[in-house]
């Protein structure tokens, strides 16, 4: 769909990068810019920057960059049209129409098909046909107050009574198939409900919109019945980026959130009144919910499962939470209850032992290098000369992971009263091993930023690697057009500029793009970049542009140069390609004299 001219820069205007950044992450001022923690990638401290005139984003972490139609393209996982569409509703400015026959994914429908679900099954649930699942939640220890503030509700035991009703409200069946609410029986040909006999979770992000829901049967499992069943990913749902209850517990006066694995956990929390938990949706957590957190908290309490799994999950959870700058402590919950009842989740916790009980836990919280060297503990035999030294083994590999030197002294007296070893002896292999990790990190990032640099690996711009030389012309080229956008238009310079000359694919076609957004000789929108480049490429393009402003020298004279050597390589391509060249003759002369040689031999 073609946008008239003007609304892209109308649509930019009105979405200021800053306030739609601000959406995900706390943004600080920093002299004339503005920084915060990346929301693409997890770090302990801000290298995402925002500029203004223009105003643009890049991270000098994981290099993501471009405007502000490209963050929101990055970020919600959009097309160009779909982050328009998105930046249009924030704005609440109209869409221009679409083009005849052309159907678009409306995210707004799809959550309002969500909405009207989960009030279904709701509705439902406090209906005499909802009985069974109101006995389940209710046997559970949750109250109606808590039952609606979560929007809980049943799914029957019916075919198709969700999606008949979902038809009857006027959406369509590749709308209900798509958002994972029904499918398609492959015997009679009709829509049939994916939520059946199951009590339903609805997933609420922190706008407030039901994005997915989770089911948990109930009744007599049969075996093909499966305990939860949960949304897939759709249009507007990914699982590993969003996070159950945190649109309750982000305005919870308690900012040290209790991070669960199920939903029950969380639920359960809330209604003893514990309204600051939240719950992974009963997955591993990924960096995206981490990250997804940091927006709201810088600590985290910890309560997985007490069994072997939940003791894993948790020393993963909290590398990536502290990679995402969050500090952590973890609550051990006791494995029995007063009368010897089987406690293996927080949700059994709370039943047993209600609020005071779990604060009480929550008191005693461990910090997570407290909870990481008692593992250590718990997984050898302290009492044995081999158990002895595998613990030692352990501990100097967790003490090379504390960047504390306050922390790493504390554990290392620990580990020398455990083992018996003297203290200089543990430090010096801590030691020796620290500096061993951080060597071969520096060496890592420095190799890696020389096969940058060389093109090796570059998904971007693959040809990088073939052209090096060529590439750095090539590059430079774009990043005085994009810093200097005036040269487009002027004619003696857009006289020189052929995209012939570059043999790169992607330069290339980043120069034809530049070259169709000022055909009209005006300076272009780089805004549209976007309706032609992936938010990677965005970011490569933005690298481009940083990487000239902090050259001196960007004048007109220094792309004639660039023209002038791009020139002299094409020339020198096509003569040393040319098979009558005296370098091709001389060439096959000496392999002649080679092959000579060899046979007298």
């Amino acid at each position: 769909m073609p946008l008239p001219d003007g609304f892209l820069q109308e649509l930019v205007a009105r979405n200021p990068l800053e306030d739609v950044v601000r959406q995900y992450a706390d943004v600080k001022r920093a002299g004339s810019n503005l920084v915060c923690r990346c929301p693409f990638h997890s770090e302990k401290t801000p290298s995402f920057t925002i500029y203004s005139n223009p105003s643009h984003f890049y991270c000098y972490g994981c290099g993501a960059g471009g405007d502000v139609v490209t963050f929101v393209k990055r970020i919600e996982n959009l097309d160009f049209m779909g982050a328009v569409e998105y930046l249009a509703n924030r704005a609440n400015m109209p869409m221009p129409q679409q083009v005849p026959g052309e159907i678009r994914v409306d995210k707004k429908r799809y959550y309002d098909m969500n909405a009207q679900a989960a009030r279904f099954w709701h509705k439902i649930l406090l209906s005499p046909e909802g009985k069974k699942g109101l006995d389940y939640l209710t046997g559970r220890g949750l109250t109606l107050p808590v039952i609606t503030r979560f929007g809980l509700g049943y799914a029957p035991d019916s075919f198709d009574m969700l999606t008949k009703h979902l038809t009857e409200l006027g959406y369509r069946e590749k709308e209900i198939k798509e958002n994972f609410l029904g499918g398609v029986s492959a015997k009679t040909g009709k829509l049939f409900d994916y939520f059946r006999n199951r009590v339903v979770f609805p997933i609420i992000d922190v706008a407030g919109n039901v994005v997915a829901f989770s089911g948990r049967f109930v009744g007599e499992m049969g075996p093909n019945d499966r305990k939860y069943f949960n949304t897939n990913d759709t249009p507007v749902f990914k699982k590993s980026r969003h996070v159950f209850a945190l649109n309750l517990a982000k305005n919870s006066p308690d900012k040290e959130f209790v991070l669960c694995e199920g939903n029950m956990d969380a639920v359960s929390l809330h209604a003893a009144g514990i309204t600051n938990a939240v719950a992974s949706l009963g997955t591993a957590l990924t960096g995206d919910q981490c990250r997804l957190l940091a927006r709201f908290t810088d600590k985290i309490a910890l309560c997985y499962d007490g069994d072997a799994a939940g003791k894993k999950a948790t020393q993963k959870a909290i590398r990536l939470l502290n990679a995402a700058g969050i500090r952590v402590r973890v609550i051990e919950l006791p494995e029995k209850g007063p009368a010897g009842e089987e406690i293996k989740d927080p949700d059994d916790f709370i039943r047993i032992y209600g609020k005071g009980g779990f604060l009480s836990c929550l008191e005693k919280a461990k910090g997570s290098s407290e909870y990481l060297f008692q593992q250590i503990e718990a997984q050898n035999d302290l009492s044995t000369m081999d158990g002895k030294l595998a613990f030692s083994r352990d501990v100097v590999a967790f003490l090379a992971q504390l960047d504390s030197a306050m922390e790493r002294e504390l554990f290392v007296r620990r580990a020398a009263s455990v083992t018996g070893l003297s203290v200089e002896v543990i430090q010096t292999q801590a030691g020796k091993k620290y500096r061993s990790e951080r060597a071969e990190e520096a060496k890592r990032k420095v190799d890696e930023t020389v096969r940058r640099s060389r093109g090796f690996g570059d998904r971007v711009n693959p040809d990088k690697a073939k052209f090096a030389a060529q590439a750095s012309k090539e590059e430079a080229v774009l990043g005085i057009l994009l810093l200097r956008p005036e040269n487009l238009i002027n004619p003696a310079t857009r006289a020189e500029l052929d995209p012939e000359l570059f043999r790169c694919e992607f330069t290339r076609r980043a120069l034809e793009a530049l070259l169709a957004l000022s055909e009209n000789g005006e300076e272009p929108d780089l805004a549209r970049l976007n309706e032609r480049f992936s938010p990677e490429e965005m970011a490569e393009l933005e690298k481009l542009r940083r990487r000239r402003r902090e050259m001196e020298n960007n004048s007109p004279q220094v792309l004639e140069e660039l023209f002038r050597r791009l020139l002299e390589d094409r020339e020198k391509s096509e003569t040393a390609a040319s098979p009558l060249s005296s370098d091709w003759l001389e060439k096959i002369k000496k392999q002649k004299t080679d092959l000579h040689k060899g046979a007298k031999v």
